[in-house]
């Protein structure tokens, strides 16, 4: 049901975090604020595709818009997903607790083959996080024969977080993510052929590029990706 206009004043969790790996909020007490207009939570991740992972959850008063359209993209690289709730009972926002509510972004590949790349994988909120020798070599999987750096900004609402990646991508280098008024990732990077290639710094500002440049560097892109859903699904669910 979607929230009303008329809702009275509720208890609402509030709870606001970014998590490097899983999270479990299950046995923690949280925050309680009173909300006039109902409860809300949220969840955005954003994964190497390689077993690192970039989490945001947020829990409090419902603000900005009440409906709103969302668009997902399953072939979405960097592979994200994102669920936002909304409800209207007294500390209904309860849901969205453990980091089992988010599918599995780092799958095997299915058949199991490798493309024969190897590529530095690593997402943070640092720079320092994301340095090549704190990043994880990866094989690549199947049709990901390129290496993918970039940097940008992870956003719910009015949370926001710096976001640092590194890890393997298609060729395209491109980034067709999900749409949404409520979250989205502005991420902006470029791609490069050869074994470990994305090495160079996370911070450098990326351009957009009308065509790609020669080889090893591909392509430069500005993606400005907001995303709700990943690439298995996301939701948004505003309920009683």
């Amino acid at each position: 049901m979607l929230l009303s206009s008329e809702s009275q004043a509720l208890r609402c969790y509030s709870f606001q975090h970014t998590y490097s790996g899983p999270f479990d909020l299950s046995g923690m007490k949280l925050h309680e604020v009173t909300c006039p207009h109902g409860c809300t939570e949220a969840v955005l991740s954003l994964d190497t595709g390689y077993r690192s992972s970039l989490t945001m959850v947020q829990k409090g008063c419902w603000t900005g818009p009440r409906t709103g359209q969302m668009q997902s993209k399953d072939t979405a690289l960097p592979p994200d997903y994102s669920s936002v709730r909304g409800c209207e009972t007294d500390l209904c926002n309860a849901n969205l607790m453990t980091h089992d509510t988010i599918p599995n972004l780092s799958p095997a590949p299915n058949p199991q083959t490798l493309s024969g790349t190897k590529c530095y994988a690593c997402v943070g909120m640092r720079p320092e996080d994301c340095t090549p020798e704190k990043s994880r070599q990866v094989q690549c999987h199947q049709d990901q024969t390129v290496c993918f750096q970039g940097n940008g900004q992870m956003t719910i609402g009015n949370f926001s977080v710096p976001v640092y990646i590194r890890t393997c991508h298609r060729p395209s280098c491109t980034i067709m993510g999900t749409t949404s008024p409520w979250t989205n990732i502005d991420l902006q990077g470029s791609c490069c052929e050869g074994h470990l290639c994305n090495g160079d710094s996370v911070t450098q500002s990326f351009t957009s590029a009308a065509t790609p440049p020669p080889a090893p560097r591909l392509m430069a892109l500005l993606l400005v990706v907001p995303l709700l859903a990943g690439p298995l699904g996301g939701s948004l669910r505003l309920s009683s």
